[in-house]
């Protein structure tokens, strides 16, 4: 995959629908039409065999195999764009964790025991609408379970993937580009100021059941920036590497 960090402002050029604010994300790019791609095609249609394993038997015809898969990449690649981009920035710290349901289901792990889950969708409107536009600014989210049920994996960030090529294009397009947005702190979610309940399907969730979520607006959650300041002063981890594009 390739990086780079990107400036997203929202008011270039001043639009009075937006809210006035500056992100700082990272655009990933991921070749698609290469011998690594069947990597993650795999990944994505083991996930989709373990969540759906109904759907996903031998007699699964190709188009409905290739619905599942499409499914679970898109969660599968905002897997792995965290993963590297954390690996690259901060060094060898970070792992994956072993599947084991999609109900409470902590994607990425830190050294230190802290905890990433990774929420990703596939804004219509574009990336800049998703994050800038006031009334329909996108949520970051987590289960509202995973904070307050005791005997649930803790999770200490909730972070989100905005992707720019559209699920139903990713199989035929030479490259799968798509962002991270940032995110939020679990002390954010708790924040009932800036979080509150929703009762929602989430886009990238394989079982697609409504549930009730805690939500954070993209426009009050963690950018890039934000993101790195956390990992630097809240958890003591230090940069490795400054460029631009890595």
């Amino acid at each position: 995959m390739l990086f780079n960090y990107e400036i997203i402002d929202c008011q270039i050029p001043n639009n009075t629908m937006n809210v006035k604010k500056t992100y700082k994300v990272i655009r990933c790019v991921f070749k698609n039409k290469t011998d690594e791609a069947s990597k993650y095609y795999q990944q994505a249609w083991n996930l989709a065999k373990q969540v759906n394993p109904l759907k996903a038997n031998d007699s699964t015809s190709k188009r409905d195999k290739e619905r599942l898969i499409l499914d679970a990449l898109g969660g599968i690649l905002a897997e792995y764009g965290w993963f590297y981009y954390i690996k690259r920035i901060f060094g060898d710290i970070v792992s994956f964790t072993e599947f084991k349901s999609s109900i409470g289901q902590v994607d990425l792990l830190l050294n230190n025991g802290k905890t990433l889950e990774i929420r990703s969708s596939f804004p219509r409107n574009g990336i800049k609408f998703a994050i800038c536009n006031e009334r329909f600014n996108f949520k970051n989210i987590c289960k509202y379970d995973n904070l307050y049920k005791p005997d649930e994996v803790d999770k200490d960030f909730f972070a989100c993937v905005l992707f720019e090529t559209m699920k139903n294009q990713m199989m035929e397009a030479n490259e799968i580009v798509f962002y991270l947005i940032g995110g939020s702190t679990r002390k954010m979610m708790l924040d009932d100021t800036i979080s509150y309940i929703d009762d929602l399907i989430a886009e990238d969730d394989l079982v697609q059941q409504k549930t009730n979520y805690k939500v954070i607006r993209l426009y009050n959650a963690l950018d890039i920036e934000g993101f790195e300041k956390y990992m630097m002063e809240e958890l003591g981890y230090l940069k490795i590497l400054h460029s631009k594009t890595f």
